[in-house]
């Protein structure tokens, strides 16, 4: 920590402040990284740390692990804090996490007073065997190894733009959107095409348009006027119903992959995990009801391209 602090700020005055200690307590912690690598890893220039080539490498592979080593430790910290029966670590999408289930979470919290639920994002693949959490928010196909897959609810996609975008007014059938900027959200790569082969327009070539990796991100975009986003309409029922957001095209894409609560088999009897899942499930069975939600008919799915999505 003291030759990473003495690498990013330059010297040891300010990594001393940084740290908290001494000027003289760093210059010695930092010789003592210098003398185990037995390397050269700082120029001495007018009383200035300036790192070398090996040292610059050396602080930002270091830098990495400081910050991962933070936050596992305050994972880790978490299980301590939830009383009786715990915490839930649970890993989410930010978009999901944000607009659905961080709403939720009071009605969770007043049926289970004990039980203290931290959200961490994850928008990648992982391993539960790896990774510090009891269980994760999955989107795609119903498959994660060695763990307990519970399906949800699916999604439709549709149209989303600001109803100031200059023109929009006037969309009023779908091929008229190649008129317009699209927007496009990394995680479903195969969207826009799926929804234009499903309206039976041809398109040649490669699609362009700003890519965004979040759906908050993308409906933001839309809604400042840079151009039509496909979003999950679930996620953006509010803004739609306010006029934040309009749908110029009411032909929502349904996929036939799902969202799911996954959690490791050894979790299978942890009671902080189940009343959770017990509490979801029942939200994922009122959102397929409410009005705007997605309720999957098998004769309209289309197949993805693309299985499962991180």
């Amino acid at each position: 920590m003291a030759f990473e602090s003495a690498a990013r700020h330059g010297g040891i005055m300010r990594a001393a402040d940084d740290l908290h200690l001494s000027q003289s307590a760093v210059s010695r912690l930092v010789k003592q990284v210098e003398d185990a690598v037995q390397v050269k890893l700082f120029d001495r220039v007018r009383q200035r740390l300036v790192p070398t080539e090996a040292g610059r490498t050396y602080a930002r592979q270091l830098r990495k692990i400081l910050i991962e080593l933070e936050q596992t430790t305050l994972q880790i910290m978490a299980y301590g804090s939830g009383g009786e029966q715990g915490t839930l670590n649970l890993g989410v999408f930010s978009t999901f996490g944000t607009k659905w289930l961080i709403p939720r979470l009071e009605e969770f919290r007043q049926s289970n007073p004990n039980i203290v639920v931290s959200c961490y994002v994850r928008s990648r693949p992982f391993s539960f065997d790896e990774d510090p959490l009891d269980a994760a928010i999955h989107y795609g196909e119903p498959i994660w190894p060695n763990a307990v897959v519970e399906p949800l609810f699916g999604e439709a996609l549709v149209p989303i733009a600001s109803p100031h975008l200059p023109g929009i007014e006037g969309l009023k059938e779908a091929k008229d959107v190649l008129s317009f900027p699209i927007l496009h959200e990394v995680t479903r790569p195969w969207a826009w095409n799926q929804w234009f082969e499903q309206e039976t327009v041809q398109i040649s070539g490669t699609l362009l348009g700003a890519r965004f990796d979040q759906f908050q991100m993308i409906a933001q975009a839309a809604k400042s006027g840079l151009g039509i986003a496909l979003v999950p309409r679930f996620l953006f029922e509010s803004e739609i119903a306010s006029g934040e957001l309009f749908v110029p095209l009411n032909k929502p894409l349904i996929g036939d992959s799902k969202y799911y609560l996954v959690y490791p088999h050894r979790n299978s009897a942890s009671p902080s995990v189940l009343s959770f899942k017990s509490w979801l499930l029942k939200s994922a069975q009122q959102e397929q009801t409410s009005p705007g939600a997605l309720a999957i008919k098998p004769e309209i799915r289309l197949r993805t391209k693309r299985k499962g999505s991180p």
